[in-house]
């Protein structure tokens, strides 16, 4: 998600690129999945923890390929280095926050629901949710100088690392119990992106290891 400490939180990414970046990005994708969710909204009906659960999931879908795209940042800029990987590298940290704040949405419903209805929601995916922000909130403290300036860089690195693969492993094993039971086109094409970002980074892992070992 959020870039190495080595390009310091506040610096001026893909700054040969017209594209938007740093916060200005930032603010622009947060804009866009705001208008997303109020425009759904309509469409749930929150008088019963079935209707809520539409939104619920919205909010998921529309946060995801944020996710996505922070996670397959480094992987695309390995395999096809050019102007627009380098500035995706450059924002990765932007467009990380982006997701985060688009959890924040799905996960103010989820606590609508639990609150008003109790304990509708199924409890595995519960749980799920919980483990996910507990990974969510530390990378996201941790993207600010502030905070991250309690670790080592080492510790930084084992923390985003691990995060984002246990919010990968998270969402791949909620979208795959969709696509198997449901069969949902939506869950089906979610875990489909999950599996081809993941076979991204062996990829880009692959060769940066055959590249080290041809090395002289």
């Amino acid at each position: 998600m959020p870039p190495s400490r080595r390009a310091p939180p506040g610096a001026p990414p893909g700054a040969e690129s017209r594209l938007p970046a740093a916060w200005a990005l930032f603010w622009l994708l947060a804009g866009a999945i705001s208008l997303a969710d109020l425009l759904a909204i309509p469409h749930a009906d929150f008088r019963s923890a079935h209707g809520t659960e539409f939104i619920i999931l919205y909010t998921v879908r529309c946060a995801l390929p944020f996710f996505v795209i922070a996670f397959s940042a480094s992987a695309l800029a390995a395999l096809w280095p050019g102007r627009g990987t380098r500035w995706l590298l450059a924002n990765r940290r932007y467009i990380g926050l982006a997701f985060a704040f688009g959890m924040a949405w799905h996960l103010s419903f989820v606590a609508y629901s639990f609150w008003t209805f109790g304990k509708q929601l199924n409890t595995l995916v519960i749980v799920l949710d919980l483990i996910g922000l507990a990974f969510l909130a530390a990378m996201t403290l941790t993207s600010f100088r502030w905070c991250a300036r309690h670790l080592s860089v080492a510790n930084w690195r084992r923390l985003h690392k691990s995060g984002v693969y246990a919010i990968w492993l998270l969402t791949v094993y909620i979208y795959q119990y969709g696509a198997r039971h449901d069969h949902h086109p939506l869950d089906i094409a979610a875990l489909s992106v999950l599996l081809a970002a993941w076979l991204l980074r062996i990829a880009a892992w692959t060769r940066k290891r055959l590249a080290r070992r041809a090395a002289p």
